[in-house]
C-alpha cells in the first residue's frame, strides 16, 4: 500500500509538470542530493573506561563488555605491533554496541551530502573502532584484532600528520584484497571456515582475476596470499611488502624488492601450492544430490532451512545484502510463497543472524522471529488462516536461535543479555522466561533431546559446572566449541559434557531418533554430520554402582565441503542441510532411517593433518590446577570431563622474529603457520578497571577538501540580472577549501568552506551545524556568494545571503521526507562605470522560503560515479518576496533514477525528470 501511493503521486505529478511550461532547471542539472538514513529508535547515554593505550565507550548493559575488551587489547596492542614492525602513535578509541542493530542506528560513517566532484577529497583517518557483539566472544575478539590491525597499517601506508595523508590519499590506490585479506590474517588466522572458503574459490576458478576480486572473495582470497607470504618467506615479509608498497607506491614492486618474486610470478605460485594442496583433499569426498531451490542464485544467502513435521512443506530464509524473505515451499507441488519480507539492501555489514525459523510440533504454525525498530519480533504464521500473531520479547538485547519444546509450549533460546549468550526457556502463554545458564561463556545452538528431558547446546566453557550465580570473566575465553547437555527434570548444575576436542568444533545438534542426536563437527577439516548416543559403563561396585557416562559418536557423511547448517525431523524420516559449493548456498534434502548409521572412513584435510601433526601449547585454566596430562582420547569417544580435569601448558620463551598470538600456537609443519589452542601468559599484569567517565562532545577534523573546480559550494537559484534567455552563471575558475568537523560519535557535525576565485571577487562562503543525534535531523546552513556579471556597458555585482533551517525525518534508511525553511537577502549593485550608473540605487530583495523533499535511495554505490539500484526524489518550493505580496515562485520537480548492473562497471542507467515553476516569479 505504501509504494502504491507513491507510484500514484509520482506518475500525478509528472503529469502536473508536463502540463506547464518545463523551463525550470534543478539548480545545476543532474546533481540533487539524496542520500541515506539512520533511523535512531532508543536514545544512548555513554560513558568510557580511559586506559593508558585506548579508550572504551559503551552505554547501558555493555559494561562488560567494555572491560572484556580492555583485558583484551591490552595484551594484544603490542603484539600486532610486532608482527606489523609499527608502533602506535596514539590512542585507540574503542566504540562497542551491544548488537549490530544498535551499530546500525548511529551515524558512524553516515555521508549527509553526496560529493559529485570527488577529486582532493581527505578522509582523515581517525583512531575509532567499532565493535558490536553477536554472542561470540571469538568473533568479538576478532573484531578487536582487525580494528587495531586496521589502524596501524593505515598509519603505516597514509602518515599521521594531515599533509602526508593528503599527498598518500591522491598518489595511490590499493586493490581490495591487499588491506582486506591483511585484515584477514591478523585477526583471524586460518581455521576450517577459512578453509572450506578458500578451497572453493580456488577450485571453482574464481580468485583467477586477482586484482579485480571484491567483497568476501577478496578477503579470502587476500588472505590466503599473505598466509602463503609468511609460509615461504617468513613472517618479516609481510610488514616488509608493507613498507616497500608504500615507499614505491605500487604493489607490484612491494613484493618484488621483498621476495624477489614479480606479482604475477607469485601468484602463479599462490595458486600452485592452493591446487596441489586442495586437489588432494578431494579425493573420496562426495557432494549431496539433488538441490531444493529450483535456481539458486549466487547473489543470495540461504539459510535456516526447517522441513514441517509432516514433511510436506520446507521454510527457509533468502537474504540479498539486507533485503530477507522467509519461502514457505510445498515439497509436493513444488509451489512457493513468500510470507515474510524486510530489511534493505545497503552498502554496509549484512547482519545474517535474522530470520530465525522454526516448527511448531504440530506443524501448523511456523514461528520466526525478526528485529524491527529496534525491538525483538516473535510472529506466528498459521498454515492454515494465513493469519500472523506477533509477541515483542523484552529484556533481551539479541536472538541468537530458538526451538520449540517437545510439547510445543515452551521455547528454548540462546539470547543476549549484559554481554553474554547464556541459554532461557521462554513460556509462550505467559511470556516469562527462566535463565539456564549465567556465565561468559557462550552459549549456542540450544535444543530439546531425549523427549525434553534435556537440552543439549554448543559451548566454548572450560567447566562442567555452572556458577551459582555471574562470575568475573576470565582472563582469555576458550576458542573452541564443544557439546554440553542439561538435564532439565533434576536441573542439576553439573552439566554432562557430551565432546571434547581438542582441535573440533561441534554445532548444530540436532535430535536424531530416540536414543540418538546428531550434531556437525570439523575434526577432519570439513565441517561433516556426526550420529551419537549417550552409553555408560559400571567403573566400581561396593554399596553403589558407579558408572562412567560417555559418548559414542560416528561421522555419517565424507562431504568435499563444510554443511553450514542442518535441520533433523525424525517423524518424516527427513533432514535438510545447507552447503557452500562454488559460491552457491544449496539447500539438500536427505532421507534417514532409524538406528545407527553405517560409519564413514574420514581422512584429515591437510590443514588438519598440519594442525594435529604436533603437540599444542595449551593454556590453563586461571582458577584451577594443572594436573597430569591425559590421555588423547580416540577420535569417536568423547568422556565427561568435571570441574578441575584440564590439561596443563608451560611457560615458554617468546621468539619475537615468529611472534604470534598468545590465544594460538605455532605449529610450523611444512611451511604452514596454524593457530591451535591458547595460552595464559602467568605474568600479566592484574586488570584493573578504572573510574567510568561519561562521555563529552570533542570535535576532531575528519574531512579535508582541495579542489580546483568550476563549481558552488552550494547550489541555489540566482537572481535573474538581464539578458534575453534563461542562463546559469558559472562560477568559473576558483579554489575550494573546506573542513568538516564532527564528535566522536558523528552525531555533531560541523562544515566550514570557502571557494576563491582568481579575481578575488567572486567567492563564496559557507557554515553548516548538523545535529543527528536523535531520530528528527537539525541542520542548520549559513551561506553567502558574490556573482559579478556585465551586462551591456553595466557592471553587476549580486550578493547572496541566505540562512536555512533543515528538518529530516527518516522512515527508514532509505526513506525520508525532509523539510527546508528559509530566508535569503539579494543585494544588486551597479558598480560606478560612468555618471548614469553612479546614481544608481543598491536594489534589495528579502526572500522567504519554504521546501518539501520526498527521498528515496537505495542504491550501491560500485565506485566512481558507478551505482546499483534506485532513487528518486519529489519536491515542491515556494518563496515570497517580503517586500511585494504578489511576487512569489512556486517550483514542482521529480528526479526518478534506475541503474542496473550489466557487468562489473558496465551499468545500464536510466533517469527519467520534470520540473515546472508557476508564480509571478518563474524560473
Amino acid at each position: 500500500m505504501h509504494h502504491r501511493i507513491i507510484s500514484y503521486s509520482i506518475l500525478l505529478l509528472l503529469l502536473l509538470c508536463l502540463s506547464h511550461e518545463a523551463g525550470a532547471q534543478f539548480y545545476n542539472g543532474s546533481q540533487l542530493s539524496f542520500g541515506k538514513n539512520r533511523v535512531q529508535y532508543k536514545d544512548f547515554l555513554w560513558t568510557y573506561y580511559s586506559f593508558d593505550k585506548f579508550d572504551t565507550y559503551f552505554y547501558r548493559n555493555g559494561q562488560e563488555l567494555a572491560q572484556y575488551t580492555a583485558r583484551y587489547a591490552q595484551n594484544y596492542i603490542s603484539e600486532i605491533e610486532l608482527k606489523l614492525e609499527s608502533s602506535l602513535d596514539d590512542k585507540i578509541q574503542f566504540i562497542i554496541f551491544n548488537n549490530m542493530s544498535d551499530l546500525k542506528q548511529s551515524n558512524i560513517g553516515l555521508m549527509q551530502d553526496e560529493q559529485y566532484n570527488t577529486g582532493g577529497i581527505t578522509h582523515i583517518i581517525g583512531k575509532k573502532v567499532f565493535l558490536y557483539f553477536d554472542g561470540s566472544h571469538t568473533d568479538f575478539e576478532k573484531q578487536i584484532r582487525a580494528g587495531i590491525s586496521s589502524i596501524i597499517f593505515k598509519q603505516m601506508m597514509f602518515g599521521q600528520r594531515l599533509g602526508s595523508q593528503i599527498k598518500n590519499n591522491t598518489l595511490y590506490s590499493m586493490p581490495a584484497w591487499f588491506e582486506d585479506g591483511l585484515m584477514a590474517w591478523l585477526s583471524e588466522g586460518w581455521n576450517t571456515d577459512v578453509d572450506n572458503r578458500v578451497r572453493d574459490g580456488v577450485l571453482s576458478g574464481r580468485y583467477d582475476k586477482f586484482n579485480h576480486l571484491t567483497g568476501s572473495d577478496a578477503v579470502d582470497a587476500g588472505h590466503s596470499l599473505w598466509k602463503f607470504v609468511a609460509d615461504n618467506f617468513g613472517n618479516s615479509a609481510v610488514p616488509n611488502a608493507v613498507h616497500m608498497t608504500k615507499v614505491t607506491r605500487s604493489v607490484e614492486n612491494g613484493f618484488l624488492y621483498v621476495i624477489g618474486l614479480s606479482f604475477s610470478n607469485l601468484i602463479i605460485e599462490w595458486k600452485r601450492y592452493y591446487m596441489e594442496k586442495y586437489s588432494s583433499d578431494e579425493s573420496g569426498r562426495y557432494l549431496p544430490g539433488e538441490v531444493v531451490q529450483h535456481k539458486v542464485k549466487d547473489n543470495l544467502v540461504y539459510s535456516r532451512p526447517v522441513l514441517s513435521p509432516d514433511g510436506n512443506s520446507i521454510a527457509y530464509v533468502t537474504n540479498d545484502m539486507g533485503r530477507y524473505k522467509i519461502y514457505l515451499k510445498s515439497l509436493v507441488s513444488g509451489k512457493k510463497k513468500c510470507i515474510w519480507r524486510g530489511g534493505y539492501k545497503l552498502d554496509e555489514k549484512t547482519d545474517y543472524s535474522y530470520p530465525l525459523i522454526d516448527w511448531h510440533p504440530a506443524g501448523d504454525i511456523l514461528a520466526f522471529i525478526v528485529e524491527r525498530k529496534g525491538e525483538i519480533h516473535l510472529f506466528f504464521y498459521s498454515t492454515q488462516n494465513k493469519k500472523l500473531n506477533k509477541i515483542i520479547l523484552y529484556n533481551f538485547e539479541k536472538i541468537l536461535d530458538f526451538s520449540y519444546s517437545h510439547d510445543g509450549r515452551k521455547l528454548v533460546i540462546s539470547a543476549v543479555q549484559r554481554g553474554q549468550s547464556d541459554i532461557f526457556l521462554f513460556n509462550i502463554s505467559s511470556g516469562s522466561h527462566e535463565q539456564i545458564t549465567n556465565d561468559v561463556y557462550d552459549d549456542l545452538y540450544p535444543r530439546f533431546i531425549q523427549n525434553g528431558r534435556m537440552i543439549i547446546f554448543s559451548s566454548n566453557r572450560v567447566s562442567d559446572t555452572l556458577p551459582p550465580k555471574m562470575a568475573d570473566a576470565p582472563e582469555i575465553i576458550p576458542l573452541n566449541y564443544d557439546l554440553f547437555a542439561f538435564d532439565y527434570n533434576t536441573k542439576s548444575s553439573v552439566l554432562r559434557r557430551v565432546t571434547s576436542t581438542r582441535f573440533a568444533n561441534e554445532r548444530y545438534p540436532r535430535k536424531y531418533f530416540d536414543g540418538l542426536f546428531t550434531y556437525l563437527s570439523d575434526e577432519n577439516g570439513i565441517y561433516n554430520r556426526y550420529v551419537a548416543r549417550f552409553d555408560s559403563a559400571i567403573i566400581a561396585v561396593d554399596t553403589a554402582i558407579h558408572y562412567r557416562y560417555f559418548t559414542e559418536a560416528v561421522p555419517v557423511t565424507n562431504y568435499t565441503r563444510n554443511i553450514i547448517y542442518q535441520y533433523v525431523n525424525p517423524s518424516s524420516m527427513q533432514l535438510a542441510q545447507v552447503v557452500y559449493d562454488d559460491h552457491l548456498f544449496k539447500i539438500f534434502l536427505e532421507d534417514i532411517s532409524p538406528g545407527m548409521p553405517v560409519a564413514e572412513e574420514l581422512v584429515n584435510t591437510a590443514f588438519m593433518k598440519q594442525l594435529q601433526g604436533v603437540p599444542a601449547r595449551l593454556r590453563e585454566t586461571p582458577s584451577e590446577p594443572a594436573p597430569k596430562e591425559q590421555p588423547k582420547p580416540k577420535q569417536q569417544r568423547f568422556f565427561n570431563v568435571y570441574e578441575g580435569d584440564t590439561l596443563g601448558g608451560r611457560d615458554q620463551e617468546i621468539d619475537i622474529d615468529n611472534y604470534v598470538f598468545e590465544r594460538q600456537a605455532s605449529v610450523k609443519v611444512a611451511g604452514e603457520d596454524q593457530p591451535v589452542w591458547m595460552l595464559e601468559n602467568d605474568n600479566k599484569n592484574k586488570f584493573v578497571v578504572p573510574k567510568k567517565l561519561n562521555y563529552r562532545v570533542e570535535y576532531s577534523m575528519n574531512e579535508f577538501v582541495t579542489q580546483i573546480d568550476f563549481n558552488f559550494i552550494n547550489m541555489t537559484y540566482q537572481p535573474f540580472a538581464g539578458g534575453g534567455a534563461p542562463i546559469f552563471l558559472n562560477p568559473g575558475f576558483n579554489a575550494l577549501f573546506k573542513v568538516g568537523m564532527s564528535d566522536l560519535l558523528e552525531d555533531y557535525r560541523l562544515v566550514g568552506g570557502v571557494r576563491l576565485n582568481i579575481n578575488l571577487i567572486n567567492n563564496e562562503y559557507l557554515f553548516s551545524y548538523s545535529n543527528l543525534k536523535h531520530r528528527l535531523d537539525k541542520e542548520v546552513v549559513l551561506h553567502r556568494v558574490t556573482v559579478e556579471n556585465m551586462y551591456g556597458y553595466d557592471i553587476i555585482r549580486n550578493h547572496s545571503h541566505e540562512a536555512y533551517f533543515v528538518l529530516k525525518w527518516p522512515f527508514s534508511p532509505v526513506f525520508a521526507v525532509r523539510g527546508t525553511a528559509s530566508y535569503r537577502n539579494d543585494a544588486t549593485v551597479v558598480l560606478s562605470t560612468d555618471v548614469i550608473s553612479l546614481k544608481r540605487q543598491t536594489i534589495y530583495t528579502n526572500w522567504g522560503g519554504l521546501k518539501g523533499e520526498l527521498i528515496y535511495d537505495n542504491t550501491r554505490k560500485l565506485g566512481l560515479n558507478l551505482y546499483d539500484g534506485t532513487r528518486y526524489k519529489i519536491f515542491a518550493e515556494y518563496y515570497q518576496q517580503i517586500e511585494k505580496g504578489n511576487q512569489q515562485l512556486i517550483v514542482l520537480g521529480i528526479d526518478f533514477r534506475h541503474y542496473i548492473k550489466i557487468h562489473r562497471t558496465f551499468i545500464w542507467a536510466n533517469r527519467l525528470a520534470a520540473s515546472t515553476s508557476m508564480g509571478h516569479n518563474k524560473l
